[in-house]
């Protein structure tokens, strides 16, 4: 009887102990676990951080499922708003290193490093977007911001450039890119290329953007760099069917050759045998992407002294010359006649023909 007795009263402790042991486990993880889970991420907390619930829970989840795509959104919103801004860009970016590549997690990433002033990081963070999404316009803006507000304008127009280029719908586009790259050809002290993005802007849509401002902006330019004034008759070029594809000749640096009239380039491109030929400047340093009929082609940035369209006639035209052959015109054209130099002309499409002549004509 006394043996029995005991075994009687050690069951209801071995059944309680079953019990509770599931129940503690579902308080989470414990701290060896979750420090785990921040090492791989490479953030170090305070513990008391880590145990607020909106930072605990997504660590809990990223320790049980490393690459859950909600749970790394979560911890980096859960950092950013209890102060730990650093450490939220620093867990992004390496979830995407370990997960294959992520680019929301790069994009708020970058986001965050802007606002910490860290532009160095910034770029470098873009960058690794750019690679996950070459074709994307938003890697460009990104790294654009950064080099801009880390003072390097050159490298800014160029990831300005290229992100306006890529940009889908231009109709929908705001100013700010093109603004911004205003400002840093400014910066250089080039105010006859600060009014190229001005008047590229204002063309899109004439009756909404030529306002008083931009009037203004470009006028201030212009006296600023002394820049001359394009001159010329009215021209009128004919649109052949049935692709509409209207190829004009023109003279660069004297050098004849027959462009394609592109009023959705922003720039005059041309291939890199007859920028050769035309002995066109050419930045070596420069690094654009260009979105054409033909595809996505990469180039460099540069000038012409002049371009010539019939009466038409230009000076000091930033131009690009394609560098990746294989996206060239195979029609036999020499390029694209693009906004760098159309947009210094009053330029109007019909059905049947493109009219280009000089503003200040009546």
């Amino acid at each position: 009887m006394p043996t029995l007795r005991i075994i009687l009263i050690c069951l209801p402790i071995a059944i309680s102990v079953g019990i509770n042991v599931p129940a503690g486990s579902q308080t989470g993880a414990g701290p060896d676990a979750i420090l785990a889970t921040m090492n791989r991420l490479s953030i170090e907390l305070p513990m008391g951080v880590a145990r607020v619930e909106s930072v605990r829970k997504p660590l809990e989840e990223l320790g049980r499922e490393p690459c859950d795509q909600d749970a790394i959104a979560n911890l980096g919103r859960a950092l950013e708003k209890a102060g730990y801004r650093r450490e939220a860009a620093t867990a992004q970016v390496r979830y995407s290193e370990t997960c294959g590549g992520h680019a929301p997690s790069l994009r708020s990433a970058v986001n965050v490093l802007l606002t910490l002033s860290d532009y160095e990081g910034a770029a470098k963070v873009a960058s690794d977007l750019i690679k996950l999404e070459p074709f994307n316009d938003n890697g460009y803006y990104l790294r654009a911001l950064a080099y801009d507000r880390g003072g390097l304008p050159k490298k800014a127009i160029d990831d300005y450039v290229t992100a306006i280029e890529l940009f889908g719908d231009k109709g929908k586009i705001s100013s700010v890119g093109y603004l911004a790259m205003a400002r840093n050809y400014e910066r250089l002290n080039q105010f006859c290329d600060a009014i190229l993005p001005i008047e590229a802007w204002v063309s899109l849509n004439p009756a909404r953007n030529d306002t008083t401002q931009t009037r203004t902006i470009v006028a201030d330019y212009t006296a600023k760099g002394g820049c001359a004034a394009a001159v010329g008759k009215e021209e009128v070029f004919k649109i052949p069917p049935p692709h509409g594809t209207v190829k004009v000749p023109v003279a660069i640096n004297g050098v004849r050759g027959n462009l394609i009239l592109d009023t959705g380039a922003t720039f005059v491109t041309l291939t890199a045998m007859f920028a050769q030929k035309a002995k066109v400047q050419v930045d070596q340093d420069s690094r654009v992407r260009l979105h054409t009929a033909n595809g996505t082609t990469e180039g460099k940035r540069g000038r012409a002294a002049t371009i010539q369209l019939r009466s038409l006639q230009a000076k000091d035209v930033p131009i690009v010359v394609q560098t990746d052959v294989k996206q060239a015109p195979g029609d036999g054209s020499d390029g694209l006649l693009g906004m760098s130099f159309l947009s210094r002309f009053r330029v109007s499409i019909d059905a049947q023909a493109v009219t280009v002549s000089n503003r200040k004509s009546k």
